[in-house]
């Protein structure tokens, strides 16, 4: 039961950075940090995961456990921004979202607010998303105008042309749910981001939609 309801937690949160508006410096190619092993497993149609602690917790509590990934879509980079850029359309491919509200959209800036039901957890929280189509870079982090049931949130995507008509995509992500220790929400963490980033595979790549 908690493995279910921890993995369905982490696996709704897609959109997650560092929460630094600097677009991150992955190379020229964004294959900066990658092994050739890693280079090749990539190449093969593999997500790349690494996790790192974060070195700017507020608390002893805070929860640190930083998520980030390498994936390659089956569309140009210009296509795949604008698919991310149409955050409300998270609930076409991820079940847990049952509504989503536009509080406020630009071509710079939304303000997102889901409800999610797992299990019998409900869940609301807004999320600000900041989009630099230049650098073709997504960031985003929680509302904290808001009564959020989460304790933290944020989140990054940075795209990179890739040879073959392909987008390299660099993500990381991290979330904290309130009330719940930071050692038993690591432990679902990769496995809840790497569901969530299979089903945005399936949904740029082949254009599927959850039927609800």
């Amino acid at each position: 039961m908690k493995y279910k309801i921890f993995t369905a937690i982490i696996f709704v949160f897609l959109m997650v950075s560092y929460g630094q508006a600097a677009v991150p410096n992955f190379g020229d190619d964004g294959l900066k940090g990658l092994s050739e092993s890693q280079i090749k497993d990539l190449s093969e149609g593999k997500i790349i995961f690494s996790t790192t602690d974060s070195a700017n917790n507020e608390s002893k509590e805070a929860k640190s456990s930083i998520i980030t990934a390498t994936l390659l879509l089956n569309k140009l980079p210009e296509e795949i921004y604008n698919i991310l850029y149409h955050t409300e359309d998270q609930i076409k491919y991820l079940e847990e979202i049952k509504e989503i509200k536009i509080i406020r959209k630009s071509e710079v800036q939304d303000n997102i607010e889901f409800k999610l039901k797992i299990l019998m957890i409900s869940l609301e929280y807004r999320v600000i998303h900041n989009f630099d189509k230049k650098n073709l870079y997504i960031h985003w982090a929680m509302d904290k105008n808001f009564n959020n049931d989460l304790q933290s949130l944020q989140g990054f995507w940075k795209l990179y042309p890739y040879p073959g008509g392909k987008t390299l995509a660099r993500y990381g992500s991290n979330v904290s749910v309130k009330n719940v220790p930071g050692w038993l929400e690591n432990m679902f963490k990769k496995k809840g981001v790497e569901k969530s980033l299979n089903c945005v595979k399936k949904y740029v790549n082949t254009g599927w939609i959850l039927k609800k």
